[in-house]
Protein backbone atom coordinates (compact mmCIF):
# COMPACT_ATOMS: atom_id res chain seq x y z
CA UNK A 1 0.00 0.00 0.00
CA UNK A 2 1.63 3.28 -1.19
CA UNK A 3 1.78 6.83 0.75
CA UNK A 4 -0.39 8.91 -1.71
CA UNK A 5 -3.32 5.60 -1.89
CA UNK A 6 -3.63 5.95 1.50
CA UNK A 7 -3.88 9.56 1.33
CA UNK A 8 -6.33 9.59 -1.44
CA UNK A 9 -8.30 6.61 0.81
CA UNK A 10 -8.47 9.29 3.73
CA UNK A 11 -9.62 12.16 1.61
CA UNK A 12 -12.57 10.19 0.03
CA UNK A 13 -14.02 9.31 3.17
CA UNK A 14 -13.56 12.64 4.92
CA UNK A 15 -15.46 14.45 2.29
CA UNK A 16 -18.45 11.82 2.33
CA UNK A 17 -18.35 12.43 5.98
CA UNK A 18 -18.60 16.29 5.32
CA UNK A 19 -21.49 16.07 2.97
CA UNK A 20 -23.50 13.87 5.28
CA UNK A 21 -26.35 15.48 7.06
CA UNK A 22 -25.69 15.84 10.73
CA UNK A 23 -28.81 13.99 12.47
CA UNK A 24 -30.34 14.25 15.71
CA UNK A 25 -27.15 16.77 16.87
CA UNK A 26 -25.52 20.21 16.06
CA UNK A 27 -22.83 20.09 13.95
CA UNK A 28 -19.60 22.32 14.44
CA UNK A 29 -17.09 23.43 11.84
CA UNK A 30 -13.48 24.98 12.51
CA UNK A 31 -11.07 26.16 10.74
CA UNK A 32 -7.99 28.00 11.34
CA UNK A 33 -5.37 29.12 9.26
CA UNK A 34 -2.06 29.77 10.06
CA UNK A 35 0.67 31.90 7.75
CA UNK A 36 3.98 32.53 8.46
CA UNK A 37 6.19 34.25 6.40
CA UNK A 38 9.63 34.52 7.26
CA UNK A 39 13.05 36.74 6.22
CA UNK A 40 16.56 34.94 7.29
CA UNK A 41 19.89 37.27 6.82
CA UNK A 42 22.32 34.86 8.32
CA UNK A 43 26.48 35.37 8.65
CA UNK A 44 27.74 32.06 10.09
CA UNK A 45 31.37 32.13 12.05
CA UNK A 46 32.92 31.32 8.82
CA UNK A 47 31.82 34.83 7.29
CA UNK A 48 29.99 33.35 4.23
CA UNK A 49 26.09 34.86 4.43
CA UNK A 50 22.59 33.67 3.62
CA UNK A 51 18.96 34.84 2.48
CA UNK A 52 15.76 33.11 2.75
CA UNK A 53 12.61 33.79 2.20
CA UNK A 54 9.92 30.76 2.96
CA UNK A 55 6.36 31.25 3.32
CA UNK A 56 5.04 28.72 5.57
CA UNK A 57 1.25 27.70 6.01
CA UNK A 58 -0.50 25.59 8.56
CA UNK A 59 -4.22 24.56 8.54
CA UNK A 60 -6.46 22.61 10.87
CA UNK A 61 -10.09 21.35 10.75
CA UNK A 62 -12.50 19.99 13.16
CA UNK A 63 -16.20 18.93 11.90
CA UNK A 64 -18.59 16.89 14.34
CA UNK A 65 -20.35 18.91 17.76
CA UNK A 66 -17.71 20.01 20.92
CA UNK A 67 -20.11 19.53 23.29
CA UNK A 68 -21.78 15.91 22.73
CA UNK A 69 -20.08 12.61 21.79
CA UNK A 70 -20.20 11.16 18.57
CA UNK A 71 -19.15 11.03 15.45
CA UNK A 72 -16.28 13.92 13.97
CA UNK A 73 -13.07 14.87 12.06
CA UNK A 74 -10.02 16.39 12.91
CA UNK A 75 -7.33 16.86 10.36
CA UNK A 76 -3.85 19.31 10.51
CA UNK A 77 -1.54 19.95 7.81
CA UNK A 78 1.40 22.34 6.64
CA UNK A 79 3.09 23.40 3.52
CA UNK A 80 6.31 25.17 3.06
CA UNK A 81 7.34 27.54 -0.63
CA UNK A 82 10.69 29.00 -0.50
CA UNK A 83 10.50 32.39 -2.41
CA UNK A 84 14.08 33.13 -2.50
CA UNK A 85 16.13 30.10 -2.24
CA UNK A 86 15.78 26.46 -1.82
CA UNK A 87 16.52 23.82 0.82
CA UNK A 88 18.21 20.78 -0.34
CA UNK A 89 14.60 18.53 -0.63
CA UNK A 90 13.21 21.38 -3.59
CA UNK A 91 11.35 24.84 -3.23
CA UNK A 92 8.69 23.55 -1.89
CA UNK A 93 7.31 20.71 0.77
CA UNK A 94 4.00 19.88 2.85
CA UNK A 95 2.63 16.63 4.75
CA UNK A 96 -0.37 15.91 6.67
CA UNK A 97 0.75 15.55 9.73
CA UNK A 98 -2.93 14.12 11.30
CA UNK A 99 -6.21 13.43 9.48
CA UNK A 100 -8.88 10.74 11.06
CA UNK A 101 -12.11 10.39 12.38
CA UNK A 102 -12.81 10.16 15.55
CA UNK A 103 -16.32 8.49 17.00
CA UNK A 104 -17.07 8.62 21.23
CA UNK A 105 -20.39 6.99 22.29
CA UNK A 106 -23.31 8.41 24.47
CA UNK A 107 -21.51 7.15 27.51
CA UNK A 108 -18.33 7.92 26.69
CA UNK A 109 -17.04 4.47 27.67
CA UNK A 110 -15.82 3.46 23.95
CA UNK A 111 -13.75 5.38 21.42
CA UNK A 112 -12.38 4.65 18.14
CA UNK A 113 -9.93 6.50 15.76
CA UNK A 114 -9.33 5.79 11.77
CA UNK A 115 -6.57 7.90 10.30
CA UNK A 116 -3.14 9.31 10.46
CA UNK A 117 -3.05 10.23 13.77
CA UNK A 118 -0.76 10.83 17.00
CA UNK A 119 -1.30 8.49 20.15
CA UNK A 120 0.76 9.09 23.66
CA UNK A 121 -0.05 6.21 26.27
CA UNK A 122 2.32 4.37 28.55
CA UNK A 123 5.57 3.65 25.56
CA UNK A 124 3.10 4.48 22.46
CA UNK A 125 4.52 7.78 21.50
CA UNK A 126 3.69 7.28 17.48
CA UNK A 127 2.55 8.50 14.40
CA UNK A 128 1.25 6.49 12.79
CA UNK A 129 -1.71 4.95 9.80
CA UNK A 130 -4.46 2.92 11.36
CA UNK A 131 -6.53 2.38 13.71
CA UNK A 132 -7.12 3.34 17.39
CA UNK A 133 -9.83 2.09 19.69
CA UNK A 134 -10.32 2.11 23.42
CA UNK A 135 -12.88 0.73 25.86
CA UNK A 136 -14.15 0.39 29.33
CA UNK A 137 -14.13 -3.43 30.19
CA UNK A 138 -15.47 -2.85 33.86
CA UNK A 139 -15.30 0.81 35.42
CA UNK A 140 -12.35 0.33 36.64
CA UNK A 141 -10.50 -1.64 34.36
CA UNK A 142 -9.59 0.30 30.14
CA UNK A 143 -7.87 -1.40 27.40
CA UNK A 144 -6.77 0.66 24.37
CA UNK A 145 -5.00 -0.48 21.19
CA UNK A 146 -3.97 0.38 17.47
CA UNK A 147 -2.42 -1.05 14.95
CA UNK A 148 -1.19 0.41 11.36
CA UNK A 149 1.52 1.72 9.81
CA UNK A 150 4.11 3.96 11.19
CA UNK A 151 4.96 6.99 9.51
CA UNK A 152 8.47 7.71 10.63
CA UNK A 153 9.38 4.36 9.13
CA UNK A 154 8.07 4.74 5.84
CA UNK A 155 8.82 8.15 5.05
CA UNK A 156 12.36 6.42 5.63
CA UNK A 157 12.22 3.50 3.85
CA UNK A 158 8.99 2.96 2.06
CA UNK A 159 6.21 1.26 3.59
CA UNK A 160 6.48 -2.60 2.23
CA UNK A 161 6.58 -4.69 5.16
CA UNK A 162 6.26 -1.83 7.60
CA UNK A 163 3.62 -2.18 10.32
CA UNK A 164 3.12 -1.34 14.03
CA UNK A 165 0.83 -2.15 16.70
CA UNK A 166 0.10 -1.54 20.64
CA UNK A 167 -1.87 -2.18 23.68
CA UNK A 168 -2.55 -0.51 26.83
CA UNK A 169 -4.15 -1.53 29.86
CA UNK A 170 -4.95 0.63 33.10
CA UNK A 171 -6.65 -0.38 35.82
CA UNK A 172 -7.47 2.35 38.58
CA UNK A 173 -9.93 4.56 40.75
CA UNK A 174 -11.25 8.23 39.34
CA UNK A 175 -9.23 10.80 41.52
CA UNK A 176 -6.99 8.12 43.47
CA UNK A 177 -4.57 6.20 41.46
CA UNK A 178 -4.29 5.08 37.61
CA UNK A 179 -1.80 1.82 37.20
CA UNK A 180 -1.14 0.72 33.67
CA UNK A 181 1.25 -1.88 31.80
CA UNK A 182 2.03 -1.10 28.02
CA UNK A 183 3.48 -2.64 24.96
CA UNK A 184 4.53 -1.72 21.41
CA UNK A 185 6.16 -3.72 18.52
CA UNK A 186 7.40 -2.06 15.01
CA UNK A 187 8.59 -3.58 11.92
CA UNK A 188 10.15 -1.86 9.28
CA UNK A 189 10.84 -4.00 5.84
CA UNK A 190 9.06 -7.33 7.39
CA UNK A 191 11.98 -7.17 10.07
CA UNK A 192 11.60 -6.21 14.01
CA UNK A 193 12.41 -3.07 14.35
CA UNK A 194 11.17 -2.05 18.15
CA UNK A 195 9.66 -3.92 20.95
CA UNK A 196 8.85 -2.07 24.17
CA UNK A 197 6.81 -2.58 27.22
CA UNK A 198 6.36 -0.60 29.94
CA UNK A 199 4.60 0.24 33.08
CA UNK A 200 2.83 3.75 34.36
CA UNK A 201 1.50 4.16 37.56
CA UNK A 202 -0.10 8.16 38.92
CA UNK A 203 -1.28 8.20 42.85
CA UNK A 204 -3.31 11.09 44.62
CA UNK A 205 -2.51 11.20 48.17
CA UNK A 206 -3.61 13.19 51.12
CA UNK A 207 -3.14 16.47 51.59
CA UNK A 208 -3.21 16.95 47.52
CA UNK A 209 0.01 14.68 46.81
CA UNK A 210 0.56 13.21 43.87
CA UNK A 211 3.01 11.32 42.35
CA UNK A 212 3.71 10.32 38.66
CA UNK A 213 6.37 7.40 37.39
CA UNK A 214 7.10 5.26 34.53
CA UNK A 215 9.52 2.96 32.75
CA UNK A 216 10.60 1.49 29.33
CA UNK A 217 12.27 -1.98 28.99
CA UNK A 218 13.15 -2.84 25.51
CA UNK A 219 13.11 -6.28 24.46
CA UNK A 220 15.49 -6.12 21.55
CA UNK A 221 18.04 -5.25 23.82
CA UNK A 222 16.61 -6.90 27.77
CA UNK A 223 17.71 -3.30 28.64
CA UNK A 224 15.68 -0.29 30.61
CA UNK A 225 15.19 2.34 28.14
CA UNK A 226 14.24 5.37 30.76
CA UNK A 227 12.87 5.51 34.14
CA UNK A 228 11.06 8.68 35.23
CA UNK A 229 9.54 9.70 38.73
CA UNK A 230 8.25 12.85 40.14
CA UNK A 231 6.38 14.09 42.90
CA UNK A 232 4.10 16.92 43.78
CA UNK A 233 3.54 18.82 47.11
CA UNK A 234 1.77 21.49 48.24
CA UNK A 235 1.97 23.28 51.29
CA UNK A 236 0.23 26.47 51.72
CA UNK A 237 1.20 28.84 49.19
CA UNK A 238 3.54 27.01 47.49
CA UNK A 239 4.75 23.38 45.94
CA UNK A 240 7.72 21.14 45.48
CA UNK A 241 8.41 18.90 42.26
CA UNK A 242 11.17 16.43 43.19
CA UNK A 243 12.18 14.58 40.12
CA UNK A 244 14.47 11.37 38.86
CA UNK A 245 14.98 10.66 35.20
CA UNK A 246 17.61 7.87 34.11
CA UNK A 247 18.17 7.31 30.34
CA UNK A 248 19.94 4.48 28.29
CA UNK A 249 20.58 5.55 25.00
CA UNK A 250 21.08 2.05 23.48
CA UNK A 251 18.01 0.33 24.75
CA UNK A 252 16.16 4.21 24.70
CA UNK A 253 16.71 4.98 20.74
CA UNK A 254 15.95 2.91 18.18
CA UNK A 255 19.06 2.46 15.94
CA UNK A 256 18.03 -0.03 13.80
CA UNK A 257 17.72 0.56 9.32
CA UNK A 258 15.06 2.42 8.38
CA UNK A 259 14.19 3.64 11.83
CA UNK A 260 12.83 7.44 12.16
CA UNK A 261 15.05 8.88 15.43
CA UNK A 262 14.27 12.50 15.77
CA UNK A 263 16.74 12.56 18.68
CA UNK A 264 19.73 10.86 17.50
CA UNK A 265 21.96 13.40 18.42
CA UNK A 266 21.35 12.29 22.20
CA UNK A 267 23.81 9.76 21.47
CA UNK A 268 26.87 12.22 21.27
CA UNK A 269 26.28 12.96 25.35
CA UNK A 270 27.29 9.10 26.21
CA UNK A 271 25.24 6.06 26.17
CA UNK A 272 24.07 6.96 29.86
CA UNK A 273 22.57 10.44 31.57
CA UNK A 274 20.88 10.94 34.90
CA UNK A 275 19.14 13.89 35.90
CA UNK A 276 17.58 14.02 39.57
CA UNK A 277 16.34 17.73 41.06
CA UNK A 278 13.54 19.80 42.24
CA UNK A 279 11.72 22.71 41.67
CA UNK A 280 9.51 25.17 43.81
CA UNK A 281 6.73 27.39 43.14
CA UNK A 282 5.53 30.31 45.89
CA UNK A 283 2.44 31.95 44.90
CA UNK A 284 1.86 34.86 46.80
CA UNK A 285 -0.99 36.00 45.15
CA UNK A 286 -2.87 35.02 41.68
CA UNK A 287 -0.94 37.54 39.97
CA UNK A 288 2.59 37.04 41.25
CA UNK A 289 4.57 34.30 40.78
CA UNK A 290 8.17 32.76 42.26
CA UNK A 291 10.39 29.67 41.39
CA UNK A 292 13.84 27.90 41.60
CA UNK A 293 14.80 24.91 39.42
CA UNK A 294 17.99 23.04 40.11
CA UNK A 295 19.21 20.24 38.19
CA UNK A 296 22.61 17.94 38.50
CA UNK A 297 23.08 16.17 35.43
CA UNK A 298 25.19 12.77 34.82
CA UNK A 299 26.93 11.84 31.76
CA UNK A 300 28.55 8.48 31.33
CA UNK A 301 30.93 10.37 28.88
CA UNK A 302 31.75 13.72 26.75
CA UNK A 303 30.14 16.44 28.60
CA UNK A 304 31.03 14.79 32.20
CA UNK A 305 28.72 16.42 35.22
CA UNK A 306 26.94 19.30 35.40
CA UNK A 307 24.76 21.35 38.42
CA UNK A 308 21.74 23.97 36.67
CA UNK A 309 20.39 26.05 39.57
CA UNK A 310 17.64 28.93 37.96
CA UNK A 311 15.56 31.58 39.46
CA UNK A 312 12.32 32.84 38.13
CA UNK A 313 9.48 35.74 38.90
CA UNK A 314 6.70 36.12 36.73
CA UNK A 315 3.86 38.85 37.12
CA UNK A 316 0.20 38.11 35.39
CA UNK A 317 -2.03 41.21 34.95
CA UNK A 318 -5.34 40.00 33.25
CA UNK A 319 -6.10 37.17 31.55
CA UNK A 320 -3.63 37.50 28.58
CA UNK A 321 -0.81 39.55 29.86
CA UNK A 322 2.19 38.46 31.07
CA UNK A 323 5.83 39.71 32.40
CA UNK A 324 8.90 37.92 33.87
CA UNK A 325 12.14 37.41 34.80
CA UNK A 326 15.35 34.84 35.28
CA UNK A 327 18.25 33.86 35.90
CA UNK A 328 20.48 31.42 36.54
CA UNK A 329 23.86 29.52 36.89
CA UNK A 330 25.38 25.97 34.90
CA UNK A 331 28.50 24.76 36.62
CA UNK A 332 29.77 21.51 34.50
CA UNK A 333 33.22 19.94 33.56
CA UNK A 334 33.41 21.69 30.38
CA UNK A 335 33.89 25.04 29.04
CA UNK A 336 30.60 25.22 27.05
CA UNK A 337 28.76 23.82 30.38
CA UNK A 338 29.87 26.81 32.66
CA UNK A 339 28.14 29.82 32.30
CA UNK A 340 25.63 32.66 33.43
CA UNK A 341 22.47 32.71 31.84
CA UNK A 342 19.68 35.66 32.30
CA UNK A 343 16.14 35.98 30.31
CA UNK A 344 13.46 38.61 30.66
CA UNK A 345 10.19 38.20 28.50
CA UNK A 346 7.00 40.03 28.16
CA UNK A 347 3.30 39.80 26.82
CA UNK A 348 1.02 42.41 26.79
CA UNK A 349 -3.01 42.01 25.87
CA UNK A 350 -3.95 46.00 24.84
CA UNK A 351 -7.01 45.04 23.18
CA UNK A 352 -7.04 44.43 20.08
CA UNK A 353 -3.10 45.13 20.35
CA UNK A 354 -0.99 42.82 21.60
CA UNK A 355 3.34 43.01 22.07
CA UNK A 356 5.41 40.84 22.59
CA UNK A 357 9.20 40.39 24.05
CA UNK A 358 11.69 38.56 24.85
CA UNK A 359 15.68 39.11 25.73
CA UNK A 360 18.15 36.65 26.68
CA UNK A 361 21.83 36.42 27.73
CA UNK A 362 24.85 34.43 28.40
CA UNK A 363 27.60 34.78 29.67
CA UNK A 364 30.69 32.33 29.72
CA UNK A 365 33.50 31.84 31.83
CA UNK A 366 35.86 30.79 28.91
CA UNK A 367 35.34 32.27 25.56
CA UNK A 368 34.09 29.97 22.87
CA UNK A 369 35.33 30.14 19.21
CA UNK A 370 36.64 33.29 20.89
CA UNK A 371 32.76 35.09 22.25
CA UNK A 372 32.69 35.19 25.70
CA UNK A 373 28.53 35.70 25.38
CA UNK A 374 25.85 35.06 23.31
CA UNK A 375 22.38 37.10 23.10
CA UNK A 376 19.24 36.78 21.44
CA UNK A 377 16.65 39.39 20.99
CA UNK A 378 12.89 39.39 19.75
CA UNK A 379 10.57 41.98 19.92
CA UNK A 380 6.79 41.40 18.24
CA UNK A 381 3.48 43.73 17.60
CA UNK A 382 0.11 42.73 16.92
CA UNK A 383 -3.46 43.03 16.19
CA UNK A 384 -6.45 41.22 16.40
CA UNK A 385 -9.62 41.52 14.78
CA UNK A 386 -12.84 40.28 14.02
CA UNK A 387 -14.07 39.44 17.49
CA UNK A 388 -10.15 37.86 17.72
CA UNK A 389 -10.68 35.63 14.59
CA UNK A 390 -8.31 37.07 12.62
CA UNK A 391 -4.89 37.98 13.66
CA UNK A 392 -2.07 39.21 12.82
CA UNK A 393 1.51 40.07 14.40
CA UNK A 394 5.03 41.08 12.99
CA UNK A 395 7.96 39.62 14.89
CA UNK A 396 12.00 40.72 14.63
CA UNK A 397 14.67 38.42 16.20
CA UNK A 398 18.46 39.11 16.32
CA UNK A 399 20.69 36.34 18.08
CA UNK A 400 24.50 36.36 18.23
CA UNK A 401 26.59 33.80 19.75
CA UNK A 402 29.55 31.68 19.18
CA UNK A 403 28.03 29.48 16.86
CA UNK A 404 26.64 31.68 14.72
CA UNK A 405 27.69 35.50 13.86
CA UNK A 406 24.39 38.12 13.48
CA UNK A 407 21.62 36.47 12.88
CA UNK A 408 18.26 38.56 11.89
CA UNK A 409 15.32 37.43 11.32
CA UNK A 410 11.61 38.96 10.42
CA UNK A 411 8.15 36.80 10.65
CA UNK A 412 4.86 37.97 9.39
CA UNK A 413 1.90 35.73 10.94
CA UNK A 414 -1.18 35.83 10.22
CA UNK A 415 -4.26 33.52 12.06
CA UNK A 416 -7.16 32.87 11.17
CA UNK A 417 -10.05 30.82 13.11
CA UNK A 418 -13.61 30.10 11.58
CA UNK A 419 -16.54 27.97 13.85
CA UNK A 420 -20.18 27.88 12.99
Amino acid sequence: MTRSWWMTAQLILFAAVLAAPAVCRAVDLGISSDTIVRVYERDDRNGGGRSLLPVYEFVRLDYGSVTTPGLSLHAYGWGRLDLRDSHEDGDAEGDLLYAYLEYIDPDRDHQMRLGRQYLFEGVMRESFDGLYARTELVPTVALSAFAGMPVGAGSAAGRSGDLVYGARIVQGQRGRYDAGISYKYVANDGSRSEELLGADLSLSLPAGISMFAHSTLNLLTGGWGEHSYEARIPFASMELRPFYQRYRYSDYLNDRSGASRPFRFQTVLGDRVEIAGAEGFWYPTESVEFGGRYKYLTYDSRFGNAHMATALATVRRGIFSEAGLEFGRVQGDLTENRYYLGRGYLYGDFAPWFATGDVTYVRYDRAIYGENSALFVSAGVGRKMLDRALSLKLSVDYSNDPYFHKDYRGTLAVTYAFRR
